[in-house]
Formats: C-alpha cells, structure tokens, sequence
C-alpha cells in the first residue's frame, strides 16, 4: 500500500502524516538546499538574521529540533548564502500554535513531529536568500514541500518582512489572527490517499 497526496482540497484538523524524509531531502537537493552541518548553523542563523532584519532561534536550539525531526535546518550555497527553518509539528503542536502556546523560538519536545512521527502541521521557520537567484530556489522548494510533503497538514508562517507577507499572500496563506504576530496560516490543501 503506498500514500499518495491528491489535489483535492480537504480542510480537516484531524489529518496527520509521516514526513517521508528520504524524499524531502531529494527534493531539498534538486533546488540546491542541504540539510545543515552542526558546524554550519552559526553562520546560517546569521545569515538568516541579517536578511530578514530580525533574530532567530538560538544555535543550539535549532541544532536539538533538527536532531528530532531531521528536516528543520537546510543551507544553500557554500559559503551559505540561503537558510530556510521548517519544523514538523505533533498534533499537539499544530493546536499549540492555534492556541497561541507554541514557542518557534525554544519549541517543547511534545509540539514537535520527532523522525517516524504523526506530523499534524508544520511551522516555517524562516526562508531567505542572499541573491535573488537561492531566493527563488527557496521559495520553490517550499512550495514544493507544501504540495508534496506537507500538503494535508496545516501550514504556519510568520511574514518577517513585508515581501514574505506578499509572498505568502501570494500562495494562499491568510492572516492567522491567533499565535504569534504576523502569523499566517494556510489550511490543509491536498488528502491522503491508499493505493494497493
């Protein structure tokens, strides 16, 4: 039996997956993203920091969720010229965010989708490339893992800049109203589906 998303819109709160892994990481590859070294982290959340003129989560903190999911931190370029931070959400955390108790900055473990995990939602972190060029590779493989991987889940986002906010305006999020400021959220856009 394999799962396949369908394009079908659904908008269901109790849907969840597992992130297929193996495939993100292909997926990631082909637009030129890599999942961060350890020693890489520092100088992506720098990066990231100074592109969307705003502070991210701290170095360890991104290091131990990425431990648990193995998909929140990917890099562009060498040297790093993209970062792009998403993070697979538990059920109970995909309500968190809805109940405005989730922390993106220092996540609890029960919020976060660990490798092998129901995954109810997901959390994009942030996005951002220093050309225009890894910029827009970046935005592809988010769109790509949101219709591919992510697509009947839930997915939240915080515009940092006002480009981000039209970006994602632009794709069919909508201000949240719940969670953290500028919070945007866009409800589940494709099902599951059994095939034999």
């Amino acid at each position: 039996m394999t799962i396949k998303s369908t394009s079908k819109r659904i908008f269901s709160e109790n849907s969840t997956i597992i992130v297929d892994r193996t495939m993100m990481r292909s997926r990631m590859r082909e637009f030129g993203l890599r999942t961060a070294r350890r020693d890489e982290l520092g100088m992506a959340l720098r990066l990231g920091e100074q592109l969307i003129d705003d502070s991210l989560a701290a170095e360890d903190v991104v290091a131990r969720v990425h431990d648990i999911t193995g998909v929140t931190a990917w890099v562009a370029g060498a040297p790093i010229n993209g970062i792009f931070l998403i993070i697979p959400l538990s059920v109970v955390g995909e309500q968190a965010v809805r109940n405005s108790k989730f922390t993106p900055g220092d996540p609890s473990r029960r919020h976060l989708a660990g490798v092998g995990e129901p995954c109810g939602g997901v959390y994009v972190g942030v996005y951002a490339g220093a050309s225009k060029p890894v910029r827009r590779n970046i935005m592809l493989a988010s769109a790509t893992l949101r219709t591919e991987i992510f697509g009947p889940v839930p997915c939240f986002a915080r515009a940092a800049t006002d480009d981000g906010a039209r970006s994602m305006a632009s794709l069919g999020f909508k201000p949240a109203g719940f969670g953290a400021r500028d919070l945007f959220v866009q409800e589940a856009i494709s099902k599951l589906t059994r095939t034999a």
